[in-house]
Protein backbone atom coordinates (compact mmCIF):
# COMPACT_ATOMS: atom_id res chain seq x y z
CA UNK A 1 0.00 0.00 0.00
CA UNK A 2 1.63 3.52 -0.64
CA UNK A 3 0.81 6.07 1.56
CA UNK A 4 -0.95 9.23 0.38
CA UNK A 5 1.25 11.46 2.04
CA UNK A 6 4.09 10.19 -0.61
CA UNK A 7 2.02 10.98 -2.85
CA UNK A 8 1.88 14.86 -2.22
CA UNK A 9 5.00 15.19 -3.91
CA UNK A 10 3.71 16.50 -6.97
CA UNK A 11 1.40 19.10 -4.93
CA UNK A 12 4.83 20.17 -3.50
CA UNK A 13 6.75 20.27 -6.77
CA UNK A 14 3.52 22.50 -8.19
CA UNK A 15 3.99 24.83 -5.22
CA UNK A 16 7.57 25.44 -5.86
CA UNK A 17 6.70 26.40 -9.82
CA UNK A 18 3.63 28.45 -8.89
CA UNK A 19 5.60 30.00 -6.10
CA UNK A 20 8.47 30.69 -8.91
CA UNK A 21 6.32 32.09 -11.46
CA UNK A 22 3.74 34.10 -9.37
CA UNK A 23 6.53 35.97 -7.88
CA UNK A 24 8.13 36.29 -11.65
CA UNK A 25 5.01 37.65 -12.69
CA UNK A 26 4.17 40.28 -10.25
CA UNK A 27 5.24 43.52 -12.37
CA UNK A 28 2.51 41.21 -15.02
CA UNK A 29 -0.32 43.49 -16.15
CA UNK A 30 -3.41 41.78 -14.70
CA UNK A 31 -4.65 40.22 -17.23
CA UNK A 32 -7.93 38.87 -18.29
CA UNK A 33 -10.16 37.22 -15.80
CA UNK A 34 -11.31 34.47 -18.67
CA UNK A 35 -7.67 33.52 -18.57
CA UNK A 36 -7.18 33.08 -15.29
CA UNK A 37 -10.23 31.01 -14.57
CA UNK A 38 -9.31 29.03 -17.90
CA UNK A 39 -6.07 27.87 -16.34
CA UNK A 40 -7.82 27.18 -12.74
CA UNK A 41 -10.12 24.92 -14.60
CA UNK A 42 -9.05 21.55 -14.30
CA UNK A 43 -8.03 20.86 -11.01
CA UNK A 44 -11.77 22.06 -9.16
CA UNK A 45 -12.54 19.78 -11.73
CA UNK A 46 -10.11 16.52 -10.75
CA UNK A 47 -11.56 17.67 -7.11
CA UNK A 48 -15.14 17.55 -8.28
CA UNK A 49 -14.86 13.99 -10.25
CA UNK A 50 -12.92 12.56 -7.14
CA UNK A 51 -15.53 13.25 -4.24
CA UNK A 52 -18.24 12.55 -7.22
CA UNK A 53 -16.50 9.37 -7.80
CA UNK A 54 -17.07 8.19 -3.77
CA UNK A 55 -20.10 9.79 -3.50
CA UNK A 56 -21.12 7.42 -5.93
CA UNK A 57 -18.68 4.15 -4.84
CA UNK A 58 -19.80 4.10 -1.46
CA UNK A 59 -23.85 4.57 -2.65
CA UNK A 60 -23.82 2.15 -5.18
CA UNK A 61 -21.86 -0.74 -3.54
CA UNK A 62 -22.83 0.08 0.00
CA UNK A 63 -19.58 0.43 1.39
CA UNK A 64 -16.27 0.90 0.60
CA UNK A 65 -14.72 -1.80 -2.03
CA UNK A 66 -12.63 -3.87 -0.43
CA UNK A 67 -10.47 -5.18 -3.28
CA UNK A 68 -8.49 -3.50 -5.53
CA UNK A 69 -9.45 -1.86 -8.94
CA UNK A 70 -12.43 -1.87 -10.47
CA UNK A 71 -12.94 -5.62 -10.67
CA UNK A 72 -16.99 -6.33 -10.28
CA UNK A 73 -17.80 -2.62 -10.42
CA UNK A 74 -20.93 -2.09 -12.36
CA UNK A 75 -20.61 -0.35 -15.48
CA UNK A 76 -21.55 3.42 -14.79
CA UNK A 77 -19.48 3.08 -11.42
CA UNK A 78 -16.32 1.91 -13.73
CA UNK A 79 -16.59 4.55 -16.24
CA UNK A 80 -16.70 6.93 -13.30
CA UNK A 81 -13.71 5.90 -11.81
CA UNK A 82 -12.00 5.71 -15.28
CA UNK A 83 -12.68 9.44 -15.65
CA UNK A 84 -11.67 10.44 -12.33
CA UNK A 85 -8.11 8.46 -12.45
CA UNK A 86 -7.56 10.03 -16.04
CA UNK A 87 -8.51 13.48 -14.75
CA UNK A 88 -6.21 12.76 -11.81
CA UNK A 89 -3.49 11.73 -13.97
CA UNK A 90 -3.75 14.78 -16.26
CA UNK A 91 -3.30 16.65 -13.01
CA UNK A 92 -0.31 14.66 -12.08
CA UNK A 93 1.47 15.13 -15.93
CA UNK A 94 0.64 18.71 -15.77
CA UNK A 95 2.65 19.33 -12.55
CA UNK A 96 5.41 17.61 -13.48
CA UNK A 97 5.88 18.25 -17.07
CA UNK A 98 3.99 20.81 -18.28
CA UNK A 99 4.44 23.48 -15.52
CA UNK A 100 7.94 23.56 -14.98
CA UNK A 101 8.29 23.62 -19.13
CA UNK A 102 5.51 26.22 -19.44
CA UNK A 103 7.69 28.30 -16.47
CA UNK A 104 10.35 28.12 -18.62
CA UNK A 105 8.59 29.36 -21.71
CA UNK A 106 7.99 32.29 -19.67
CA UNK A 107 10.73 33.22 -18.69
CA UNK A 108 12.93 32.68 -21.63
CA UNK A 109 10.81 33.95 -24.21
CA UNK A 110 9.96 37.50 -23.40
CA UNK A 111 6.65 38.28 -24.85
CA UNK A 112 5.47 35.02 -22.46
CA UNK A 113 6.24 36.79 -19.29
CA UNK A 114 3.00 38.18 -18.97
CA UNK A 115 1.73 34.71 -18.77
CA UNK A 116 3.57 33.23 -15.77
CA UNK A 117 0.91 34.38 -13.21
CA UNK A 118 -1.33 31.69 -15.53
CA UNK A 119 0.91 29.32 -14.71
CA UNK A 120 1.39 30.32 -11.06
CA UNK A 121 -2.56 30.13 -11.25
CA UNK A 122 -2.73 26.36 -12.32
CA UNK A 123 0.17 24.98 -10.36
CA UNK A 124 -1.34 26.78 -7.05
CA UNK A 125 -4.64 25.10 -7.88
CA UNK A 126 -3.59 22.14 -7.85
CA UNK A 127 -1.95 21.79 -4.66
CA UNK A 128 -4.75 23.03 -3.27
CA UNK A 129 -6.88 20.66 -5.43
CA UNK A 130 -4.56 17.87 -3.79
CA UNK A 131 -4.72 18.96 -0.56
CA UNK A 132 -8.73 18.54 -0.65
CA UNK A 133 -8.50 15.49 -2.03
CA UNK A 134 -6.62 14.16 1.54
CA UNK A 135 -9.62 15.05 3.36
CA UNK A 136 -11.69 12.12 1.57
CA UNK A 137 -12.44 9.20 3.82
CA UNK A 138 -9.66 7.02 4.85
CA UNK A 139 -10.91 3.55 3.09
CA UNK A 140 -11.44 5.85 -0.24
CA UNK A 141 -8.07 6.86 -0.25
CA UNK A 142 -6.50 3.51 0.67
CA UNK A 143 -8.59 2.38 -2.38
CA UNK A 144 -7.39 5.51 -4.56
CA UNK A 145 -3.99 5.57 -4.00
CA UNK A 146 -3.47 1.86 -4.54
Amino acid sequence: MIDSWTMLWPAFAAAVVAACAMSGARRAPVGSRVAAAAAAFHPPLVVVLFYSLAIHMHRRLGAWPETLGDRGFPEGLSLHADLALGAFGALLLGCLLVLPVALLFCVFVPGLRSSMRYVGIYGCAAVVAVGFMQLAPAPFLDWWWD
